[in-house]
Formats: C-alpha cells, structure tokens, sequence
C-alpha cells in the first residue's frame, strides 16, 4: 500500500484482507452490494468470480462469516488512483463520478499563483 494513502477505517479490513489493488478491484465490482462471506467459499459465487473463493475465504476470516454491504470506497479508489498518477477524467470514468466531484475530492494539482519574479 502506499505510504502516503490513509485507508479510511471502515475500508480496512479489506486492505488488510485483499491488499490495495485488489481491495480496489473489488469494491469497483461489488460495491455497494450485499454480499455473504462464508467459511468456505464456493467458485460459483459472485464474489469469488471477481477475486477468487481463497481470498473471499481470507476475508471472511479477517471480518468474520456473514452478509455485509460492501462500500463504495469511491474517494479513497480515486485518491490512490491520483497517486498513481492517473488523469482526473480518467479517475471519473472509473468511480463513476463527474470529473468536477473528483476535482473537488482531490482538491487542486498545482497552485496556479504567480512565480516570484523578485
């Protein structure tokens, strides 16, 4: 994960659980859906179709077996992809957002002040 990214804490146990990238993944496919983690995953669920039955497996022993809505987590997916240097627009498309709402997540890029010329 990268260092300089805070995981909110209700995403944790998913970075945790997943790692980031794949945390990312699955909350771009799942995300704000019930799901249930059992003990022992099936390769037929939805779930595990998106990241796998052994890592559907690992969550649940991370949060424990049952249903949970999985978040959208879009902020925190849109701030990690602008520190992989991902475009603005491109993070829209992404996360499903206008470019201006990602803008106004991530704040400005540049400070467009003047230089000090003295």
């Amino acid at each position: 994960m990268r260092d300089a990214e805070q995981v909110p804490a209700n995403l944790q146990p998913y970075v945790d659980a997943l790692g980031a990238e794949e945390a990312e993944r699955f909350f771009l496919a799942l995300g704000g859906s019930d799901i249930y983690l059992p003990i022992k995953s099936s390769p037929r669920s939805l779930a595990a179709r998106t990241i796998g039955a052994d890592r559907v497996e690992k969550l649940a022993d991370a949060m424990g077996a049952g249903y949970y809505k999985v978040p959208l987590a879009r902020q925190w997916i849109a701030r990690s992809m602008a520190a992989r240097g991902a475009h603005y627009a491109e993070i829209a498309r992404t996360v499903r957002a206008d470019v201006a709402t990602v803008r106004r997540w991530l704040g400005p890029r540049e400070t467009h002040q003047q230089p000090q010329l003295f």
